[in-house]
């Protein structure tokens, strides 16, 4: 299994990598390559036996997204983001980041798919933000998503680009 974990060099992102090497195996299929991206080269993993490839690599730039896609991972791990007081401090990178780096990655999954069948297995990370205070003890799956930042604003966005 190829996996691609976008978001690699972040702390979640080298976590996610270092129990995926720790497993050796997710679902029962054994890992044969990892391929870990972020902005900044991400650390490629001691003890991994597969390929592994370390990728500096701007999701919001034209053709990154694409380029991440051409091999075709069958996992794809989407980590990506600038938090909540980056995005709002600084607006528009907010919105490239987390909303545009996120459309281009579904539209090279897209795009890729309409030459060749490919659908790859897509775990997005949102964040409790797309939800806005206050919040009950338990969040239903009914409870509404009314956002109170950018941020939020940007993850409630990609939700709704995963379910079209």
């Amino acid at each position: 299994m190829h996996i691609l974990i976008i978001g690699a060099a972040g702390m979640v992102g080298r976590k996610l990598t270092s129990a995926l090497v720790a497993a050796g195996q997710i679902g029962g299929e054994p890992i044969g390559r990892l391929t870990l991206a972020d902005v900044i080269a991400p650390t490629a993993p001691t003890g991994f036996t597969g390929k592994a490839e370390a990728v500096a690599s701007d999701l919001s730039a034209p053709g990154a997204a694409a380029a991440l896609i051409a091999s075709r991972p069958d996992l794809i791990f989407h980590l990506a983001a600038i938090v909540s007081g980056e995005a709002e401090a600084d607006f528009e990178k907010g919105y490239r980041i987390n909303l545009d780096g996120t459309r281009y990655l579904l539209e090279a999954i897209r795009q890729e798919g309409m030459r060749e069948r490919y659908v790859p297995k897509l775990v997005f990370t949102s964040s409790i933000a797309v939800f806005g205070a206050p919040y009950p003890e338990v969040i239903e799956d009914t409870f509404f998503s009314t956002p109170l930042t950018s941020y939020g604003t940007q993850k409630a966005i990609c939700e709704l680009l995963l379910n079209d």
